[in-house]
């Protein structure tokens, strides 16, 4: 699960670094996260049935580091 998140939160990251255009990058990164949060709240209102995974998930997102990006 910390791989996954990971990753997720890198893609966003990649993603939103290129379309903003301030050069605060842990303030994008922090951003990211939230998105990425954002993204796993909605799983789990949508797919009851993994709520479990996607809790897991949500944890594990929250330990992401700047540093680690």
């Amino acid at each position: 699960m910390k791989k996954e998140a990971l990753e997720l939160v890198r893609k966003i990251y990649h993603s939103l670094k290129w379309d903003i255009t301030h050069g605060d990058l842990e303030e994008i990164f922090n951003g990211a996260k939230t998105q990425a949060k954002f993204f796993c709240e909605k799983l789990i209102e949508e797919n009851k049935d993994k709520q479990e995974k996607y809790e897991m998930l949500l944890s594990e997102i929250e330990k992401v580091k700047f540093q680690m990006v």
